[in-house]
């Protein structure tokens, strides 16, 4: 990897985020955080995302990119798991070498290996079925049955009787699940999906938090995204929020 390993504590830290996108769980995560960082807005809608720049950073083209210092991180289980990691007080993510922390990673890996690729294959079926009209519009219609699956089996495994994924501690899990929860609501679904009363009052009792209103508010002062009318997130908090952590641009 690039770069030589720091041992400053803690490490100056840049997100390279684009609003709405899986990278909000990240920025999210960072303000729960309580560490210093700069955001740094890569608006993939307006493929800045391709821009040589970004790419010499990140040569996939992703979001999101955690700089630490001068080393790239990408893939947002491992930035999850690193911001949780370099703040254990603040109990983002149990313990490591606990079942709770395998607990942790097994919702993770659900949501980046299965509920993600499915929003995937109805917004880009390009990525999986190249070209063909024809087959793109396969990959959309199963990509509509798979996640209509996994939103039911995240309604299922959550506890209604719980406030957040993991028992009673907001942790990046949580973070993670909003983003996706968001999504649920995004007109180019264009299909019906189960109900999900358990997933709702998650993503509320998540939207509620004041680190999460003051970055859904930072993230729309770039791109002005909807949300569902049932999260409440008054938009006058954290107009200013491009000035917290170190920064943003």
């Amino acid at each position: 990897m690039p770069g030589s390993p720091s041992f400053a504590f803690p490490p100056k830290l840049a997100l390279y985020y684009s609003p709405k996108a899986c990278s909000l769980a990240s920025h999210i995560a960072l303000e729960e955080s309580g560490l210093a960082y700069e955001a740094v807005s890569v608006n993939i809608r307006n493929q800045e995302n391709r821009r040589e720049e970004y790419l010499r950073l990140n040569p996939g083209g992703t979001v999101p990119t955690l700089g630490i210092d001068d080393q790239p991180l990408t893939e947002s289980q491992a930035i999850l798991t690193y911001i949780a990691d370099l703040v254990p007080e603040r109990q983002l993510l149990p313990r490591p070498g606990t079942l709770a922390r395998a607990r942790a990673h097994e919702w993770m890996n659900l949501i980046s290996s299965s509920l993600h690729v499915s929003y995937r294959s109805v917004f880009r079926p390009q990525t999986y079925g190249g070209d063909e009209p024809a087959a793109m519009e396969q990959v959309r219609r199963q990509g509509r049955k798979n996640l209509a699956k996994y939103l039911a089996l995240i309604e299922s495994r959550l506890d209604p009787a719980s406030a957040y994924a993991l028992g009673e501690t907001f942790t990046v899990v949580d973070a993670y699940l909003f983003v996706f929860y968001l999504w649920s609501y995004d007109d180019r679904l264009q299909c019906d999906l189960p109900e999900r009363p358990r997933y709702r009052a998650l993503a509320e009792r998540v939207a509620a938090r004041s680190a999460v209103r003051k970055v859904v508010a930072r993230e729309r002062c770039v791109r002005a995204y909807d949300l569902p009318d049932h999260i409440p997130l008054d938009d006058a908090q954290g107009r200013n929020a491009s000035v917290a952590g170190a920064g943003s641009r």
